[in-house]
């Protein structure tokens, strides 16, 4: 099926014309209405001149509001150029990020923010809380990545502020959103080895006065490599809108998934080393290894609803609230010696989500709550055993800012309470959460702030309320981009040793650094993307590498008469020594250092078609980042974003 659709790409580029840039973000576009009025006058001179006044009736929509505005963006305009696989590549450019890779196209790889990862971070779609509620993580190759406009990571003395559990780091993945003048169209489609390939097509149209309907389709696919590596993933969305006025906008969406993954556990390397005379590089054949689980797979499908309304009820005011519903299965397979091992579990979700920001004065307030109900059930299948919990969650918290002088010093205080009543077979559990923070930011010059932050919240899982700091600074101009982040924090860590449960829980401190630093001269570009995690009571933080770093030098500028916008060049990853916990009584290793060297070029042709080439591992490097799941070999990787019918 995948390569028949890759044959309509190649196709359709060269039969459809290309006229609207699909690659601008084209949210601020208003539409207008086609309905004109047209009055004759009745008192026309002989010479038939006829007066004719156009009353134009423009939609303007409605933007969601951000979770706050001293959060780090990540554009669209930021990461087009990059060659990214999944939602988890496009934090990459954030500079205290961090990604447990485990190799395999598709996995459920660990992200790190701030020093946080699984259970720690909540994921917003638009507001939403998106995190699987049994495991409060989320699998970032579940994000529809075409879908996204732009990537809001809120700073983490605020984290906690969103989302029904007290997570210490937030982000918020907002959809594209906007009004097309004509019916608009864009498919891309990229393929690499061993049979991965990706193909997306998005169509967007008013379908009526007043009514947008838009939909998306994503298949991503990839062959075997190691035994049981493929990957098939089926993602769809669909929106209806409705611009009841400029002051009320409407929505209704639904989002689909079907994920289909084998999950082999890595190389069995104990298995390995008795068999082979050199392990270390007999972990790199794919034939040879062995792997952990050569049966297990994982099946995933979701279901989510939802309605929004987007409005101005007041001067200076803006309403976003959300009534959703989300039905979700995970089922995981595992068949050893004849015998099926297995567990299901099933989601379903009901709630609400409001952020309403009203601005007095120098005052602005934001006020913020949410309510969810979750029926969840838990299957063991070698068991025939069932267990079966309800979760009822209600929050609501705000945040008050004061703007001084023009804007240029904001003070804010927060505060949020969390009530979490849950229900299983054995017992029953009033859980109340609190946390409270203040922040400051000065904005001297455009492009230049210092923000400083601080906050107490309580965690389930710890009885005193844990601190987090967080201390920034950046300034850009047309040439230099300098931003510099530290950060303290601590938090409650589930150890993913595997993808399936039991997890191992510690408390975790974590202190980092983060600089991100690029320059432009003429037409070279040069990117870097620094962090490094401090020991503490000398010792190294588990699971974060001591330093990370990422470079490129590119070639980038307009060429041929502006037609191409190309960037071209090397990037350099390197990972210094990371501990981490093998198993779940503690035994700890760790990963020596790693680097590859990628070369990447991408061109964006007259603004409406953009093509990737990646020569990924040029020096074919043979390493793992999480033992031990092998990192790609030597590759290449190619790839194509047009606009059609527009």
């Amino acid at each position: 099926m995948l390569k028949l659709l890759s044959s309509f790409v190649l196709f359709t580029t060269f039969i459809f014309p290309q006229d609207v840039d699909s690659l601008l973000n084209l949210k601020n576009s208003a539409s207008s209405d086609t309905n004109f009025v047209g009055i004759v006058d009745s008192t026309a001179h002989s010479d038939s001149t006829i007066t004719i006044n156009a009353i134009v009736d423009t939609l303007i929509p409605i933007q969601g509001i951000p979770l706050t505005d001293v959060s780090t963006i990540i554009s669209k305009r930021t990461f087009l150029f990059e060659n990214y696989r999944y939602a988890g590549d496009l934090l990459r450019s954030f500079n205290l990020n961090f990604i447990k890779d485990f190799g395999f196209i598709g996995y459920p790889n660990e992200t790190f923010i701030y020093g946080v990862g699984n259970s720690g971070i909540s994921y917003l779609q638009d507001g939403v809380f998106w995190n699987n509620r049994y495991t409060n993580s989320l699998d970032l190759n579940l994000i529809q990545s075409e879908n996204i406009d732009s990537i809001e990571i809120v700073p983490s003395p605020r984290g906690f502020l969103y989302g029904p559990y007290n997570n210490p780091v937030t982000v918020n993945f907002i959809t594209r959103d906007f009004i097309p003048p004509v019916p608009y169209a864009r498919i891309k489609y990229y393929q690499g080895p061993d049979g991965e390939a990706m193909i997306d097509g998005k169509f967007s149209a008013m379908i009526a006065k007043r009514w947008n309907y838009s939909f998306q389709l994503t298949n991503r696919s990839k062959d075997e490599t190691y035994a049981n590596t493929d990957l098939s993933l089926w993602q769809f969305n669909t929106k209806l809108k409705y611009f009841l006025s400029n002051s009320v906008n409407l929505q209704a969406y639904y989002y689909y998934v079907d994920k289909e993954q084998g999950l082999n556990g890595g190389v069995d390397y104990d298995s390995l080393s008795r068999s082979s005379d050199d392990p270390n590089a007999d972990l790199y054949d794919p034939i040879f290894a062995p792997v952990v689980y050569p049966n297990q797979k994982l099946d995933i499908m979701q279901h989510n609803v939802g309605l929004r309304t987007l409005a101005k009820p007041f001067d200076n005011s803006q309403l976003d609230l959300t009534v959703y519903y989300r039905y979700g299965l995970d089922e995981y397979r595992n068949i050893r010696d004849s015998l099926n091992f297995g567990r299901d579990y099933t989601n379903k979700s009901f709630g609400t989500v409001i952020n309403y920001l009203q601005t007095l004065s120098i005052f602005t307030l934001q006020v913020l709550g949410d309510y969810e109900s979750t029926n969840s059930e838990l299957y063991w299948v070698e068991d025939n055993y069932l267990n079966s919990d309800t979760f009822k969650r209600f929050s609501f918290g705000g945040v008050l800012t004061a703007a001084f002088f023009n804007n240029y010093i904001q003070t804010s205080i927060y505060y949020k309470q969390n009530y979490w009543d849950e229900v299983d077979y054995w017992d029953k559990q009033e859980i109340r959460l609190n946390g409270i923070g203040a922040d400051i930011i000065f904005l001297p010059e455009y492009d230049q702030s210092l923000y400083v932050g601080y906050s107490l919240r309580e965690s389930r899982s710890e009885e005193e309320n844990v601190p987090a700091f967080e201390i920034g600074t950046r300034y850009k101009n047309s040439q230099l981009l300098f931003d510099a982040k530290y950060f303290y924090n601590e938090h409650f860590y589930e150890s993913h040793l595997e993808i399936i449960p039991p997890w191992r829980f510690y408390i975790q401190t974590v202190k980092g650094l983060g600089l991100i630093l690029n320059y432009k001269f003429w037409i070279l570009l040069l990117e870097t993307n620094t962090s490094y995690y401090f020991e503490i009571d000398e010792m190294r933080t588990v699971n974060l590498p001591e330093w990370q770093f990422v470079g490129g030098l590119y070639i980038n500028d307009l060429f041929f008469n502006t037609n191409l916008d190309l960037k071209a060049g090397l990037k350099f990853y390197y990972k210094g020594k990371t501990d981490l916990a093998f198993d779940y009584w503690g035994s700890v290793g760790s990963v020596e250092p790693t680097n590859k060297l990628d070369f990447n070029l991408a061109g964006e042709i007259k603004k409406v078609a953009i093509f990737y080439f990646q020569w990924e591992n040029l020096f074919g490097n043979e390493y793992y980042i999480t033992p031990y799941y092998p990192m790609p070999e030597r590759n290449i990787k190619f790839g194509l974003a047009w606009e059609l019918f527009n």
